[in-house]
């Protein structure tokens, strides 16, 4: 039951980690590409959160879930509310650097999730 939970905690940061690299390609590239959109709604709306949540031992995987959406869109207010009140208001940026920022616990949660290591 553990493996399993740690495979799919591990593909989980893996498709998230490639949600990330194409919201940094596509936003960094400024293409006004029809997938643009969807790719920083997904990111923000699941990977900031997903990446903060996966370290809380949680049982169900909908509750991660759902905690992961509502982080997410904490996360994203905040950053929001900062490019607002320090009158930095470059969101294309700020997505990218929330990127970044969100890839390495992601990465973190792939390699602490590989099969035969010791946790």
């Amino acid at each position: 039951m553990v493996e399993q939970q740690l495979r799919i905690r591990r593909y989980t940061a893996y498709g998230l980690l490639a949600v990330c690299l194409v919201t940094i390609v596509l936003v960094w590239s400024g293409l006004d590409f029809f997938l643009r959109p969807l790719a920083v709604l997904v990111f923000v709306l699941t990977a900031p959160g997903w990446a903060l949540i996966s370290y809380v031992n949680v049982r169900h995987l909908s509750v991660t879930w759902v905690s992961a959406v509502g982080i997410s869109l904490a996360i994203t207010l905040i950053v929001a509310q900062v490019l607002v009140l320090t009158r930095f208001w470059h969101p294309e940026a700020a997505v990218v650097v929330l990127a970044f920022v969100t890839a390495v616990p992601l990465a973190h949660h792939v390699l602490r999730s590989r099969p035969g290591e010791a946790r």
